[in-house]
Order: C-alpha cells, then sequence, then structure tokens
C-alpha cells in the first residue's frame, strides 16, 4: 500500500497553559507514531489552547467531513475533556457529524 492509499488521521488534544514546547512535541510525536504503526497518514494536529473551548474541535470536525476523514487519534481520552460525560458527548459528535473513529495513544 502507497503512502497515499493509507487512510487518514488527525490527531486532538488539548493545551494547557502549564506545558513546555517539549512536553507538546512529545504529544504530537506519539500521535505520529500511533498513526504510522498502525497504517495510517497523519494529517495534522488539532491543538485547543482555550481551556473550555471547543473552536479548534469544531474546526477538526469541519475538516474531517472535509476531506471524508473518519480517523482521530487523541494522547488520552481527557484531551477531549475530563468529564466522562462531555467525552461521550464530543465522541458523538465525531461519529455522528464526521463518521469518526476516535483512538487513544494510551490504549494502544
Amino acid at each position: 500500500m502507497t503512502d497515499q492509499e493509507r487512510p487518514l488521521i488527525y490527531g486532538y488534544m488539548r493545551v494547557e497553559r502549564s506545558q513546555t514546547d517539549k512536553e507538546l512535541h512529545v504529544l504530537e510525536l506519539d500521535l505520529q507514531r500511533f498513526a504510522a504503526s498502525e497504517g495510517y497518514r497523519y494529517a495534522q494536529t488539532f491543538q485547543e489552547f482555550e481551556p473550555g473551548c471547543t473552536r479548534v474541535f469544531t474546526a477538526l470536525v469541519a475538516e474531517l467531513t472535509r476531506v471524508g476523514g473518519h480517523h482521530v487519534v487523541v494522547p488520552t481520552m481527557d484531551h477531549l475533556a475530563l468529564h466522562p460525560l462531555l467525552q461521550v458527548h464530543l465522541l458523538m459528535k465525531l461519529e455522528l457529524d464526521a463518521g469518526a473513529e476516535v483512538f487513544e495513544v494510551t490504549a494502544s
């Protein structure tokens, strides 16, 4: 399978103010390694910087819909939301609006 034939996967993570550039780089490398090891072509990382905001998440859903992407990887599900009910809501939004499946790096 050529690189162009591999399915796209997008990364998503929330960025805390206390995180260093090095920590963020390591998280992003983890997302990229997951993609490569599972046979995906890593497209890009969507980073949410505003606590309690879903602007970047909404942009991710729009991008998935635009390109027909169906795969997202996160460092942990806590990057979607800390509260379990909100996590479920966001997972459902990805599934229903974009037909996307979410993978967790720590679960691999």
